[in-house]
């Protein structure tokens, strides 16, 4: 499989931005937002091993079923998610009394069915991953966390 890292894809070519990718990262800081049937989602961000980060939206049904597949994983420590399939989006923030457009708003969501996602698979890709958060991540580093769950 094809990953993109995170720090890789707010930097890649306009022309890659309009395919669906694959990535993977450790999930944190969750939203859920269904209050709203019209505007179902569950916003969340991943992570990966040089604490890069980028904000992730799954939506209608996909929102449900990550909401529900987190809650099982819940008590197993740091969670790491493959997305498969996910659209890349930005759009730029505009400065009301100037012409500046400040950083842009990176998020990748799901794009129908064909988006998927998968929680701790077991992929070589992502042993490979899991060992590299053990040796480099600044949060393991910080706060002495033994090993993933």
């Amino acid at each position: 499989m094809d990953f993109k890292n995170i720090h890789v894809i707010p930097h890649m070519d306009h022309r890659d931005r309009n395919y669906l990718i694959d990535t993977m990262g450790v999930v944190f800081n969750t939203e859920a937002h269904f209050d709203d049937p019209a505007s179902l989602g569950m916003v969340f961000y991943i992570r990966d091993y040089i604490d890069s980060l980028i904000k992730c939206v799954a939506t209608s049904a996909h929102a449900y079923a990550f909401r529900d597949g987190l809650e099982n994983m819940k008590d197993r420590g740091q969670v790491i998610v493959v997305l498969k399939m996910w659209r890349f989006s930005k759009t730029f923030t505009k400065l009301i009394y100037t012409d500046y457009f400040g950083h842009p708003d990176l998020w990748l969501e799901t794009k129908g069915r064909l988006s998927d996602f998968r929680f701790n698979p077991r992929l070589p890709e992502v042993e490979e991953f899991r060992q590299s958060l053990l040796r480099n991540d600044p949060y393991v580093q910080r706060y002495g966390v033994v090993g993933l769950l």
